[in-house]
């Protein structure tokens, strides 16, 4: 048996474990009320993942108001709680398993030029699956939202920011410069866990590195400066993830008015076609039953980037040429699905030092396991223009010892890179350990969309990145990846000869090893989505929704959560997404009060 086939088996029977070991213990999360055809309620969220589980709480705050939340998925898992597994929920029952390929000529080093894109089908979502990192982004995001939509101004958005924080670092919060950007107030809590020393060695070895050619050790990721490096904050405490699940709706459960229906999905929204108002939400339950839920005041939709369009297009309400084409009546015809952002990576893979065996990595990592069990330090930088007032690029690392048998099934299983590119990464690992970078793009030109494949709801919708579709990200991207590695001259590398890897990519055979042409092959070629999709429901005037996140032309209907980002944030989009489920939680409390 493979090592694949051996992960896929230990993998199933993981889950299959901690599925034992929850069903006996005590119940913690909100328990699924029953809704039947007809039920209506004030306020219905359609989504209970980093925005819709944060606006149903917060609206549920208010007694006389009844408040139904529609989840597809049911309960977070442990492999959901527990930090360091979150590995093991993509392709299994909490994922919507969504696939994205590449246009031709670009990411030939996939299989079929086709990533996968985890999506959380569970209480809190993609905040219940994801890498926990707590990244809010910069200033000039938020300005230039505030330009096309009023009231997202970074001095708007940082009061939300700090709504939803509860920061925890002492050292960070001792700091008057850094500490009047943070809140101690908030449900989410946010941590920098110390680590072992021997993660301690592999920080201090990447760190120096960064520091050499060029960028500033930095307090903190989400600090007053534009660029540098240092070590990460997360979204976990005491051993557990602190997704929106558990920072809003464990504390939430007990609200007589707040029903939380899981394993439902909903289908089609209600809208009377004289009025254009949204009225329910028809949906379809675990049983197969089909039945209708109403409104009084509003439905909520915050399914994400990939599925708000899709429910919003089912419903009639998208590009008139798309809904005509699959004989959807047309009630508004507006760009849903259109203006699809993500950030882009490249991985820059470089070589260490001998000697240090991944059995030596795992038997600290196992002692981390309520953490996060691999050394990884963040930053930012500029390639080109050091005044810009948004950085272009954020950057993670990743450690692995030498002879890892995790890397085939990273490789292959996670990023479904081709035989040949993982055996060469394999063999560069072999005596050698590895260092990771993740160069990401956080403003690429590149813009794809989201359609229907069909008018059945069963049916995925079609999922177009558009990734490097556009040339000047090629050549920006290749210039970080030659940016990156310059760390192969920085002190520790050349006294333990370690280079970068020279990894076998599709398409590039024949180029000189690190030259210009090489670089643009290697990063068009072997390209990635961080799956941090946005702007498929964008706000602005000629848009999909207004600055209240009202859809245009359709009363009571609006939508909140990532798709509505009219730009892509230089940050993971997680926590911006949560910042989003604040305000608009605020802003329908004040519409109604």
């Amino acid at each position: 048996m493979s090592v694949i086939e051996d992960f896929k088996s230990y993998s199933k029977w993981l889950m299959r474990l901690l599925a034992l070991i929850q069903s006996i213990m005590p119940g913690e999360w909100p328990t699924s009320c029953l809704i039947q055809d007809g039920d209506t309620f004030d306020f219905i969220v359609v989504g209970g993942g980093s925005a819709g589980a944060i606006v149903a709480s917060r609206l549920s705050e208010v007694h006389h108001w009844k408040v139904l939340l529609i989840e597809a998925g049911g309960d977070p898992p442990l492999a959901s709680v527990v930090p360091s597994l979150f590995g093991y929920l993509p392709n299994t029952e909490y994922d919507w398993k969504y696939k994205t390929y590449f246009h031709e000529g670009i990411g030939e080093a996939h299989n079929d030029r086709m990533q996968t894109l985890p999506r959380g089908k569970m209480l809190g979502g993609c905040s219940s699956m994801n890498f926990m990192a707590y990244v809010r982004g910069k200033p000039e995001d938020y300005d230039r939202w505030g330009r096309v939509a009023p009231g997202w101004s970074w001095r708007k958005s940082l009061q939300y920011f700090k709504k939803l924080e509860d920061f925890r670092d002492p050292e960070v919060m001792n700091n008057p410069n850094n500490a009047r950007l943070h809140s101690r107030d908030g449900p989410v809590t946010v941590t920098r866990p110390k680590v072992n020393s021997f993660f301690q060695d592999v920080f201090d070895v990447v760190l120096g590195a960064f520091q050499e050619i060029g960028l500033k050790r930095i307090l903190e990721i989400n600090g007053p400066e534009l660029g540098g490096v240092t070590s990460p904050h997360f979204n976990h405490d005491c051993g557990r993830r602190i997704s929106t699940a558990e920072a809003y709706l464990k504390h939430s459960k007990n609200r007589r008015n707040l029903c939380i229906a899981k394993y439902t999905k909903a289908i089609k929204i209600i809208i009377d076609e004289r009025t254009k108002t949204a009225r329910g939400v028809k949906v379809i339950l675990k049983s197969n039953e089909t039945l209708n839920v109403f409104a009084k005041k509003e439905v909520i939709v915050s399914a994400g980037s990939f599925n708000s369009p899709k429910l919003l297009m089912l419903s009639g309400i998208g590009p008139k040429e798309e809904l005509k084409k699959l004989n959807i009546k047309v009630i508004a015809d507006l760009p849903v699905g259109k203006n699809l952002m993500d950030h882009i990576v490249a991985n820059i893979i470089l070589q260490g030092k001998k000697g240090v065996h991944y059995k030596t990595q795992m038997k600290y990592a196992l002692k981390e396991i309520n953490a996060f069990p691999n050394p990884t330090i963040t930053g930012y930088f500029n390639v080109h223009n050091e005044t810009l007032s948004q950085p272009q690029f954020q950057f993670f690392t990743m450690y692995v010892a030498a002879n890892a048998s995790l890397v085939p099934i990273v490789c292959k299983l996670a990023l479904n890179y081709n035989d040949e590119l993982c055996d060469s990464v394999q063999e560069a690992n072999l005596h050698r350990e590895l260092h990771l970078v993740l160069v990401i793009m956080l403003h690429p030109l590149s813009k794809g969309r989201v359609t229907l494949k069909s008018k059945n709801h069963f049916d995925d919708p079609v999922i177009d990145q558009g990734v490097l579709t556009v040339e000047d990200d090629i050549d920006l991207l290749a210039d970080a990846a030659k940016y990156v590695a310059r760390l192969e001259n920085t002190s520790y590398f050349k006294r333990v000869n370690g280079r970068v890897a020279n990894i076998k990519v599709a398409g590039c055979k024949g180029l000189k090893f690190k030259s210009d042409e090489y670089w643009k092959c290697y990063v068009k070629n072997t390209v990635s989505t961080f799956m941090h999709s946005v702007g498929s429901c964008s706000m602005g005037p000629d848009r999909v929704v207004d600055e209240k996140l009202k859809v245009h032309g359709i009363n009571c209907l609006r939508v909140v959560d990532a798709s509505v980002m009219p730009g892509t944030p230089s940050a993971n989009t997680n926590v911006p997404t949560m910042m989003i489920g604040e305000q608009a939680a605020d802003q329908i409390k004040a519409h109604y009060s």
